[in-house]
């Protein structure tokens, strides 16, 4: 489908509606325009949206749907949009789509002929990466690891050798075992914790993964990691079989220091096993 976004439609069109992750006068002007002239607003947290539309003193009818509820709704809101009315979709803070819900909805209504109209505004990852005090130049943004700690390993693994800068959403009772995670599949790497951002006690702290996990535990509200690319200019400078020395010492049988050190290098364990010279 080649969207042209300016032109008239026999359909209504979709509109993503970014909103406010903590100061409401960040709100676009725009966003309030389209929230005032869209016929119904689909909302992610109906509470949370009905206490936006209140502060910026609009009336509107609001439906919930979200990440749980899109598979549901996604026909009555293809047939409210094919009946010429436009919707407006948000989520509770921020851009929908980004680490929220609001995909499912996005590709019926593309595969459906109707316009999909973005606006741009509130996010976390753009503030967080710029006040991080790492590069910007060039970044990836991954959201959330999985919750499960064997397939973040994986993810992470995946991701240590990328030059660019990582940032990562992170909630606050998980931040301490993430934090270990990439420590131990990274290694000590230049971070930001980015907190609570654009609220009254949003905080940067600048530091390495080591310094950080000291105070992690303390670390509440909205959390966004920014995490240092991989610097290291080649992997065979590093020395495995000191790793792995280092790991026995502190108490690993040969076997599991050779598999963590595999894992962290995503490297063939049995290759490390059988290389690995004892000093």
């Amino acid at each position: 489908m080649n969207q042209k976004s300016y032109e008239n439609s026999k359909y209504g069109k979709l509109y993503l509606i970014p909103t406010p992750i903590g100061n409401l006068e960040d709100i676009t002007l725009r966003a309030i325009k389209t929230l005032e002239m869209v016929d119904i607003v689909y909302a992610e947290d109906t509470r949370e949206t009905n206490n936006l539309l209140k502060y910026l003193k609009i009336t509107k009818k609001v439906e919930s749907c979200h990440k749980y509820t899109e598979m549901k709704h996604k026909n009555k809101i293809i047939e409210i949009l094919k009946s010429g009315k436009n919707i407006g979709y948000v989520t509770d803070r921020g851009t929908p789509l980004i680490s929220d819900p609001g995909n499912i909805i996005v590709e019926e209504a593309i595969s459906n002929g109707i316009i999909v109209i973005s606006l741009p505004g509130p996010n976390a990852l753009l503030p967080a990466i710029n006040m991080s005090g790492l590069s910007n130049e060039k970044f990836l943004f991954y959201g959330f690891l999985n919750s499960k700690p064997s397939i973040s390993k994986k993810e992470l693994i995946e991701l240590k050798d990328i030059k660019q800068t990582i940032i990562l959403y992170e909630s606050p009772h998980r931040l301490t075992a993430t934090l270990k995670q990439i420590l131990a599949v990274f290694g000590n790497r230049k971070i930001a914790i980015v907190r609570e951002i654009s609220k009254l006690y949003e905080e940067i702290i600048r530091d390495n993964i080591e310094n950080i996990l000291k105070i992690s535990d303390n670390l509440k509200g909205e959390i966004v990691i920014v995490i240092e690319g991989n610097t290291q200019e080649k992997e065979d400078k590093i020395d495995y079989n000191n790793e792995i020395s280092k790991l026995i010492q502190s108490g690993y049988s040969k076997r599991d220091a050779v598999r963590e050190v595999a894992d962290k290098y995503n490297m063939s364990k049995n290759k490390l096993y059988n290389e690995f010279k004892e000093n």
